[in-house]
């Protein structure tokens, strides 16, 4: 007969992977007591271990609790686990994926707006999380020669993030932060483009127009000024195409956004 010799190392392993999958049924290996089942006390962890993922989650998505309420939240939290268990050694990314969860999945879907909520939370933290970097000043585009300027190209913080949405989510997260009521969650008249950033450890957010959407969406994306001009005679006159351009990146430098500019005329 073999001897199957199991170690402390691959007993500690196969417990860490029973809870991290949230097994129902205890491992073989835990006995039951006179005083608990072996189910019972293998659910001690498991319930431990769900709690502190909905934790996590707290600490990201604060307004989305607030909103649904601490009971509510906690149901949809053990929904979420149950859905999307966490795949990275960091729970720091746990919720990551609970925007689309909530888009996608019932009765989250039917509740008009609450994914949109997640989803600028998320942003929020990803901001806070990003890397930092030094910006310039009004002087460095000054220096620029008149016709560098249709080939210049914008460094942007990396902290900045963009969100379209359909939903005063902004307000909402808002009145939570500062322990206010909170405002009706209702839809706006129209889809509302935001940018999130942050300064040193601040993080701010604030709307956008149309026009300017899209020019930091085109520099975000790599388009050159003479691009991004193009673009915004879509909405604008010939002659207020260049001074509406200058003037955002002006706004922009003052905001903190712009790291670096690139007037090199190969792509």
């Amino acid at each position: 007969m073999t001897t199957t010799i199991i170690t402390l190392a691959d007993l500690q392993q196969a417990f860490q992977t029973a809870v991290l999958h949230l097994q129902d049924r205890a491992p073989d290996f835990i006995v039951a007591t006179d005083q608990a089942s072996s189910t019972e006390r293998f659910t001690v962890y498991t319930e431990a271990y769900r709690l502190r993922l909905i934790e996590a989650l707290s600490a990201d998505y604060p307004g989305l609790k607030n909103l649904l309420g601490t009971e509510d939240f906690d149901a949809m939290g053990r929904a979420y686990i149950d859905a999307s268990p966490s795949d990275q050694f960091s729970i720091r990314w746990f919720g990551r994926h609970l925007p689309h969860f909530l888009a996608e999945s019932s009765p989250y879907a039917e509740q008009a707006g609450i994914a949109e909520l997640a989803n600028f939370e998320w942003a929020l933290s990803e901001a806070f999380d990003a890397p930092d970097s030094t910006v310039i000043d009004y002087s460095r585009l000054a220096a620029i020669e008149p016709t560098a300027w249709p080939s210049l190209k914008l460094k942007l913080h990396p902290s900045l993030k963009r969100v379209d949405l359909h939903y005063n989510a902004p307000q909402v997260w808002q009145a939570s932060n500062q322990q206010e009521s909170l405002p009706v969650f209702a839809a706006n008249s129209e889809p509302q483009a935001w940018l999130i950033w942050r300064q040193q450890l601040k993080l701010l957010f604030r709307s956008l127009s149309v026009q300017e959407a899209f020019a930091i969406d085109a520099f975000l994306q790599g388009q050159c000024f003479a691009e991004v001009c193009a673009g915004l005679a879509e909405w604008l006159d010939e002659e207020q195409v260049v001074t509406n351009a200058a003037g955002f990146l002006q706004t922009w430098l003052s905001e903190g956004w712009i790291t670096g500019v690139d007037v090199s005329e190969n792509d």
